[in-house]
């Protein structure tokens, strides 16, 4: 019986998975107006009745899909992002993050869940979840960059919000991406990278000129 069991066990999760897939699929190919759970069977060869059994609805499925997107996309970028010890670089890899997105097509996904979540007062904040570990992790790329910046062990520094900017560096960079899934030749995209990489050097050479001058007038 038990040996039963972990096959149930191991096939359910192998269902999940498959209807996970399915439905990032369908969402980049069909839009979320085509995300129906005819399509999203369609797409991976199952029957739709799993996608209920599983997940209760497609709405449900949908957010658990782009939970799994953003956690394949947390492990992925991580490493990279915990290595960043100034804004410069953050830009830097943000941009690197971004075309590969672009080219894997996990904008579109992205950008087709938001639409249908931005009217669902249950979807929208389910998404916002899965959204918020992102920031989480960008507040900890700060923390380490402020630390190791002229900032670091001052007053200045304790005064900055680690999290509301994070939320704001993750909008903005999400804006990029949905703006720049619309820009059919990227150039407008580049340029915003470019742009906001030179504002960044700039406002790290303004601190560390800030805190300089505030040193020697002690």
């Amino acid at each position: 019986m038990a040996k039963a069991k972990r096959r149930t066990s191991s096939s359910g999760v192998e269902t999940r998975s498959k209807i996970l897939d399915a439905t990032l699929r369908t969402l980049h190919d069909e839009g979320i107006v085509g995300a129906s759970a005819r399509a999203i069977a369609r797409t991976g060869d199952f029957n739709q009745a799993l996608i209920f059994y599983h997940f209760g609805s497609v709405d449900e499925a949908i957010v658990a899909a782009v939970g799994e997107l953003s956690r394949r996309r947390l492990e992925r970028y991580r490493d990279s992002l915990l290595q960043v010890d100034n804004l410069t670089d953050l830009v830097h890899v943000a941009r690197g993050l971004y075309e590969n997105d672009r080219d894997s097509g996990e904008v579109t996904v992205l950008a087709q869940a938001f639409a249908g979540a931005s009217r669902d007062p249950d979807m929208g904040p389910a998404l916002f979840e899965h959204i918020d570990a992102w920031n989480q992790l960008i507040a900890e790329v700060l923390e380490s960059a402020i630390a190791t910046s002229a900032l670091g062990g001052t007053v200045m520094a304790a005064m900055i919000p680690r999290r509301e900017l994070a939320m704001a560096i993750s909008a903005l960079f999400l804006g990029i991406e949905l703006v720049g899934d619309l820009d059919p030749e990227r150039a407008n995209t580049d340029a915003m990278f470019g742009a906001i990489a030179a504002m960044a050097k700039l406002g790290e050479s303004l601190l560390d000129h800030t805190v300089a001058q505030l040193s020697e007038g002690q």
